[in-house]
């Protein structure tokens, strides 16, 4: 994952909107006009990469809120990050 090496990675705000609806973040990219429904997990990890934040930090911030593991919360960071990175709607520092 070319992510790994703990820069900070952030959301390319001027690339999508996003508002709230109930329990769900929904998201439109811009350049596509696709809409993404992000709930649970996704919701919260958007939520952090909109500041940025490192891999590790993301991992950690689960571990803690959701009281999962280390591999099982790393697992789920990779997978997001892979889908935004697949989007070209995340840059690094």
């Amino acid at each position: 994952m070319a992510h790994l090496s703990g820069e900070r990675v952030q959301i390319r705000v001027d690339d999508v909107v996003w508002r709230e609806v109930g329990d769900e973040l929904v998201v439109l990219e811009l350049s596509t006009a696709t809409y993404l429904n992000l709930n649970g997990t996704a919701r919260h990890l958007w939520q952090l990469l909109v500041d940025g934040s490192t891999v590790q930090g993301l991992v950690d911030d689960l571990v803690l809120k959701y009281g999962i593991s280390a591999i099982q919360a790393m697992a789920d960071v990779e997978a997001f990050i892979s889908g935004l990175s697949d989007r070209n709607l995340l840059m690094a520092d």
